[in-house]
């Protein structure tokens, strides 16, 4: 699936995307900034599983203040965080998995 469009509430800090099925699905700021697929941030949250930790539940981004949001190609966005996070390349089957491991 493809976006047919993507806007960001920065007041509600929420991402919304509309999908080329007609599905909408709105991602809070926080979950996308948690779930950042950037190096660093990938890293981190492989520490806290060697330790024994749920990343999800335990990893925790310094900010999930949206900064900007540019599209990649045709396959993706990346979003920059105001701590800095800038690398993370969220592709469109990333953000579906995100909604498939909602519980």
């Amino acid at each position: 699936m493809k976006p047919t469009a993507i806007t960001a509430d920065r007041s509600k800090a929420v991402l919304s995307i509309t999908w080329d099925d007609g599905q909408r699905t709105d991602y809070p700021f926080y979950e996308l900034a948690a779930a950042c697929p950037c190096e660093v941030c990938a890293t981190e949250r492989d520490k806290l599983a060697e330790q024994g930790l749920d990343p999800a539940a335990t990893f925790k981004p310094q900010s999930s203040e949206l900064l900007a949001i540019e599209p990649v190609g045709a396959y993706a966005i990346n979003i920059a965080w105001k701590d800095g996070c800038r690398y993370g390349i969220y592709s469109w089957d990333y953000l579906l998995e995100l909604v498939r491991r909602r519980p």
